[in-house]
């Protein structure tokens, strides 16, 4: 399959080899290749290393325009490799975009380069630091309707148009295959770009993926029941003490004792089985801890007892980017000050607590003086009141991408899609992309004919797009590349710890609803002594 985006005068030019001259890597060479709506503004020759080949860094802006927006623009920074093996490979940015940072699986931005792809990033169309949505409104408060769509969709399907046609007045030499990688925000990106623009890629990878934006209602309940007493406080030692509860629990129900609870939906410990009884005070939770980790760990739901978002899973809450991170606070919250519980320093505030804040204030557009402890959210219940589930869905319903059936024409036209989700994501529940899957197996009546063009695999232990305990050491741009140009399915994708890891370990990831189950012999950490079988329950 070839991408369809081509410059027909390039199709009779150039060969995998791509031997013709190139320009110079100089702006004023680079701008007088005169590909519209394309302004370079650096262009930086750089020498091969031992890690990365040699290539031209390229920087500038992309114009974007359409969809009854106002015209708009992205920058853009693109490696071209010297030698080129005529792929595009568009990698997504995370959080609120705004930066040229890509949000992508660690693995397959390091090999890109060097597999001969060029490699593109863009910044949603606006500048921020990743958390800030300042940008949504204009100075007068308005909402920036440009800004708005360039970040739901636009800015990163005009770039990639219009970048294939740069790369390929650069090379001149056609695009022959083109692939999206992008996890969070970014994995909403890539699902994007295939229920919208299913020509844009040829294989899309989305890690992940911050789909459905009910996830800040469920953000709104976990946060205010996590501030309705000091003794709510779940600090990062009573988190290691969940941990360890739960792994000791649950880590053997999938055959291994290896520290990885490869299926926490297969966990039986609850919230309130933590709670602690006369005479016990220790590894245990307070009433009002255990009311936090319940909402936390369960659906947050309409007054109709409609579920609206799944909870995150009650394992691996500790670590560096884990649940005190995402959501509950390294430090204790200051309750005399709760519209500012950790003070006027953002990078204090749990993540999910600053991107809570911001959808408020300017997603919404209900301002900074809006009480987040004034929503009508009953966190003893985990229910959103009708109204602000409405609010939220005229908010964001262009940016989310949570219907299965609008990837169908992207499926019938062969094209591949590979989703990955850490078990343990404390930002965005893998419950949430389950879910998903399993509804578009639905569609496509079942789960092999699915598979034949989209497939899930789960990572144990991984929490949100790396860290965690789990093995977050994956390659999914050589597997999506294999299923693509070679028709060869990935049947089981090799993952392992860091090098540094403090529990080390090698495991196949395994294309849902299967897991990875240790053989029974040979060293537990040894990827070679697991094979995919069907999932424990």
């Amino acid at each position: 399959m070839k991408t369809t985006v081509t410059l027909a005068t390039l199709l009779l030019a150039g060969s995998a080899s791509c031997a013709l001259a190139k320009p110079d890597c100089t702006v004023d060479a680079l701008n007088a290749l005169h590909v519209a709506g394309v302004h370079v503004t650096e262009a930086t020759p750089t020498t091969a290393t031992a890690a990365t080949p040699a290539h031209c860094a390229v920087q500038g802006t992309i114009d974007t325009k359409g969809d009854n927006a106002p015209p708009g623009s992205a920058r853009f920074l693109v490696q071209l490799p010297d030698a080129w093996q005529q792929r595009f490979f568009l990698m997504g940015v995370g959080g609120n975009a705004g930066t040229l940072t890509p949000s992508v699986n660690a693995t397959d931005r390091v090999s890109a380069l060097g597999k001969g792809y060029a490699v593109i990033v863009q910044d949603s169309g606006h500048v921020g630091n990743g958390t800030d949505a300042g940008w949504l409104r204009t100075p007068d408060g308005k909402p920036d309707r440009a800004k708005m769509v360039d970040f739901m969709y636009r800015a990163a399907h005009d770039v990639t148009v219009t970048g294939k046609r740069f790369v390929q007045a650069y090379y001149a030499a056609p695009v022959q295959h083109a692939y999206f990688d992008g996890c969070s925000t970014g994995g909403r990106m890539a699902m994007m770009e295939a229920e919208r623009y299913p020509t844009d890629f040829d294989g899309i990878i989305a890690g992940d993926p911050a789909m459905d934006y009910h996830s800040t209602l469920l953000r709104f309940a976990v946060e205010k029941a996590a501030l309705s007493s000091q003794a709510a406080y779940l600090s990062p030692e009573t988190l290691r003490t969940v941990d360890k509860i739960v792994t000791a629990k649950c880590d053997a129900i999938d055959g291994a004792t290896d520290g990885l609870v490869q299926n926490p939906t297969a966990c039986p410990i609850k919230a309130s089985d933590l709670i602690c009884h006369a005479g016990n005070t220790t590894d245990c939770l307070s009433p009002e801890q255990v009311q936090v980790l319940q909402d936390y760990t369960s659906a947050v739901r309409d007054r109709h007892g409609h579920a609206l978002y799944p909870g995150w899973a009650i394992t691996n809450l500790s670590g560096p980017r884990g649940a005190s991170y995402w959501s509950l606070g390294e430090t204790a919250p200051n309750l005399s000050q709760p519209e500012a519980p950790w003070g006027d320093d953002t990078n204090a505030a749990p993540r999910g607590w600053t991107f809570a804040r911001q959808a408020l204030s300017f997603w919404m557009g209900m301002g900074p003086q809006q009480s987040m402890l004034g929503l009508d959210v009953d966190p003893k219940t985990n229910t959103v009141g009708d109204k602000l589930v409405a609010a939220l869905d005229k908010t964001y319903g262009p940016a989310e991408t949570k219907n299965p059936a609008k990837l169908l024409p992207f499926i019938q036209q062969g094209r591949k899609l590979i989703f990955y989700h850490g078990t343990s994501d404390p930002a965005i529940p893998a419950a949430r992309t389950i879910l998903f899957y399993n509804d578009l197996a639905q569609a496509l009546h079942g789960v092999a004919k699915t598979q034949a063009s989209v497939r899930l695999f789960l990572v144990p232990g991984m929490q949100h797009c790396s860290g965690g305990i789990g093995p977050d050491q994956f390659d999914t741009l050589s597997a999506i590349e294999a299923w693509v140009e070679h028709g060869k399915a990935p049947d089981a994708i090799p993952a392992s710890t860091k090098s540094d890891s403090t529990a080390p370990h090698s495991l196949p990831l395994c294309p849902y609803p299967q897991q990875a189950r240790y053989t029974g012999t040979g060293k537990l950490t040894d990827a070679a002594n697991w094979a995919c079988a069907a999932a424990t329950k």
